[in-house]
């Protein structure tokens, strides 16, 4: 009888391991059956959409990758908090030639794409843009451009023509007003909205050389000082309660024909069209200066991409990004959202951006300043305030000496 109970328990000690195996193989085939999760962060709310589709696509050629895409407000400030505390997303929107690409280029944050393959898709006198020390930590998929949007019918109402001068554009401005028309929209709620339209006048009046300077001397500068006295001019036609209106809401006034112009980037045509798809808008350059052969369209890389080099899936990474440059999908981005790709072959096929696009293929284009300044985007934000301040005060020479102080402040700490 002992024999036979002995036997017993070891036959179910036998069938115990087994079963404890099987569950460990269960659970290790759980374990490489789930997908490998890749974040991509980016400020861009307008590009929601179509982004969701194009990680779709993605996902289903490749089941084994998740990619999340994670938008917050004040993105490129909450990028840089994330990378400083060591929790950089795997795959992030990052700007060429500005301050803070460069330092994190140059202290190993970002993953060296130099020898990538699919770089040999982007254009390339826009992808050099990300050279650092002869390597490459970032990808251009696209442009924007900055552009007077205006209403068709307005202008075919009141038999006005394009401005292509100054001083043309302010004559439109007035004869808006007077035929009782909201000349033009802004939203002045909104500090990082102020210098889409005020970058304007200071990218065609100053080239990056300027910039390069230690010391700026703002103040005493009569280029400064018409810079701001044309900023007046146009505060003067914006509606009434412009200090009420964000982003958001001067798309749908734009949309619905409450205003007659709009200064902003190509960015903005999704959320219009979602507001109106029927509007008959346009978009003409910027008209800067009262000569026309120096009015530049001001833009730069819109969407660029950057893998962080602490990401757990470099490979993976690298195969999103590489979706993202090949034709067929760079090209539904730039018919979504209006943007000018800089992958090769995609065509613009949007009729409001033929007169930007025209612009830009003669060359007349200009980057944006702010991509220049010592501070990065620590500088852009104070160029903001400050800009907005301005836009309350109308004091010019508090303006002028806030800027001065400010960028030599920066130029100082670099």
């Amino acid at each position: 009888m002992k024999g036979f109970l002995r036997f017993f328990a070891y036959v179910i000690m036998i069938l115990l391991l087994l079963a404890a195996c099987n569950r460990n193989q269960i659970n290790e085939t759980a374990v490489s059956q789930e997908k490998i999760k890749l974040e991509f962060f980016t400020p861009k709310t307008e590009t929601e959409e179509i982004f969701n589709e194009l990680i779709e696509d993605f996902e289903e050629q490749n089941p084994a990758i998740d990619v999340t895409q994670v938008i917050v407000p004040e993105g490129m400030r909450v990028l840089k908090t994330r990378i400083a505390r060591g929790d950089t997303p795997d795959i992030f929107i990052t700007y060429p030639i500005e301050q803070d690409y460069v330092i994190r280029a140059e202290k190993g944050y970002l993953l060296d794409l130099t020898d990538e393959l699919f770089l040999n898709n982007i254009l390339a006198n826009i992808q050099t843009r990300y050279e650092v020390d002869d390597k490459m930590y970032g990808v251009a998929l696209t442009q924007n451009a900055v552009g007077v949007l205006y209403n068709k019918d307005h202008f075919q109402e009141l038999n006005l023509t394009i401005p292509d001068t100054w001083d043309e554009f302010v004559d439109v401005m007035k004869t808006l007003k007077d035929a009782g028309k909201t000349p033009v929209l802004m939203p002045n709620k909104e500090a990082n909205q102020t210098s889409i339209f005020n970058l304007n006048l200071v990218a065609n009046a100053f080239d990056s050389h300027y910039w390069e300077q230690e010391d700026l001397s703002i103040k005493e500068d009569p280029i400064w000082r018409d810079i701001s006295e044309k900023m007046l001019t146009v505060l003067s036609y914006t509606q009434p309660n412009s200090f009420e209106d964000d982003y958001y809401e001067v798309n749908r006034k734009f949309a619905h024909g409450e205003g007659s112009m709009y200064i902003m980037g190509t960015w903005s045509l999704p959320w219009i069209e979602k507001n109106n798809p029927n509007l008959n808008y346009g978009i003409f350059p910027f008209p800067a200066t009262s000569q026309s052969e120096k009015n530049h369209v001001l833009g730069g890389v819109d969407i660029g991409l950057a893998i962080s080099a602490d990401t757990d899936y470099p490979v993976e990474a690298k195969k999103f990004v590489e979706f993202l440059t090949q034709k067929e999908n760079a090209q539904k981005l730039s018919d979504f959202e209006g943007s000018l790709s800089t992958v090769k072959g995609v065509q613009i096929n949007r009729e409001e951006l033929k007169l930007l696009n025209a612009r830009i293929k003669e060359g007349k284009t200009v980057n944006w300043p702010n991509h220049y300044w010592a501070g990065g985007t620590a500088a852009e934000a104070d160029f903001r305030r400050y800009t907005l301040q301005f836009y309350f005060d109308k004091n010019i020479d508090a303006y002028l000496n806030n800027l001065e102080q400010m960028f030599n402040q920066f130029y100082d700490a670099n």
